[in-house]
């Protein structure tokens, strides 16, 4: 007879831990805080790398200059990441004319004097 009362034990223990999961699972789900306003979640980066033509860079250092003479302090990969959304507001035939002209630019024509 002390079966039945060990297998009806053992079944109320299993009901009983699975209904404290329940538990703490609700509890948990109702109790995680809701994010801080103003606190935005932090941007991943990723570090690269990229070779540019010396006149290129030039221009890089060029804008930097003319941006701080205007009280903006920014650095090389700032002005690349603005450039890069500036080329993501494009439509299709403007990019491509962009593109088309770092890849092969036209020849610098030089007058003689």
């Amino acid at each position: 007879m002390s079966s039945p009362a060990k297998r009806s034990n053992a079944e109320a223990l299993s009901a009983a831990a699975v209904e404290l999961k329940r538990r703490r699972a609700a509890r948990t789900a109702t109790e995680t805080p809701p994010p801080k306003p103003g606190t935005a979640k932090k941007v991943k980066t990723v570090r690269c790398s990229v070779r540019l033509p010396e006149g290129e860079y030039r221009e890089l250092a060029k804008l930097r200059k003319r941006l701080g003479r205007e009280g903006v302090s920014t650095k090389k990969g700032e002005l690349v990441r603005a450039g890069l959304m500036l080329l993501a507001l494009l439509d299709r035939t403007d990019l491509n004319a962009a593109i088309r002209d770092v890849i092969a630019p036209e020849p610098a024509t030089h007058q003689t004097p």
